[in-house]
C-alpha cells in the first residue's frame, strides 16, 4: 500500500521548535554573537505574540505572551555591548512545506485491512 502525507495542522511541540529555530536564525545575524567573542554577562529581555489559530476558525484566534528577563554574570560596567533591537516576526506557512523546510517529520497515512493507519515519518530530500 502507497503512504500518503496528510497535511495534519502543526501539533504544539512542532509550533515551539519552529520558535526555536527562527529565534536561533536571528541570533545568528546578530553581528556581536559572531565569532569567538567572549562576554563576562549577558542580559536578554524577550516578548514573543504568538497567534493560534485552529483548524476551520476563522475569527477569534488564540493570542498568547511568552516573556521573560534572562541575566547570567555579573554585569562589568566597560564590557557593555547594546545590541540593535529589530523588530521582526513570522507566520508559518502550509504545515507539511514548513515541516519539509526544517527536516521534520510528516504524518502519514497507509490505508490496510485494519483501516487507516498514521504515523510520522522523516522524509529526506
Amino acid at each position: 500500500m502507497a503512504e500518503v502525507a496528510v497535511n495534519t495542522p502543526f501539533e504544539s511541540n512542532e509550533i515551539k521548535e519552529i520558535a526555536c529555530q527562527e529565534l536561533m536564525k536571528r541570533l545568528n545575524q546578530l553581528s556581536p554573537l559572531m565569532g569567538a567573542k567572549e562576554y563576562s554577562s549577558f542580559e536578554i529581555d524577550f516578548q514573543i505574540k504568538i497567534i493560534l489559530r485552529r483548524a476551520g476558525e476563522s475569527t477569534n484566534p488564540s493570542k498568547t505572551l511568552a516573556w521573560g528577563l534572562c541575566q547570567q554574570g555579573k554585569p562589568a560596567a566597560d564590557d557593555a555591548v547594546e545590541m540593535a533591537v529589530e523588530n521582526s516576526s513570522f507566520q508559518s506557512g502550509d504545515p507539511n512545506n514548513e515541516r519539509l523546510a526544517r527536516h521534520m517529520p510528516l504524518t502519514v497515512e497507509t490505508s490496510g485491512k485494519g483501516g487507516a493507519v498514521r504515523r510520522k515519518v522523516r522524509i529526506d530530500q
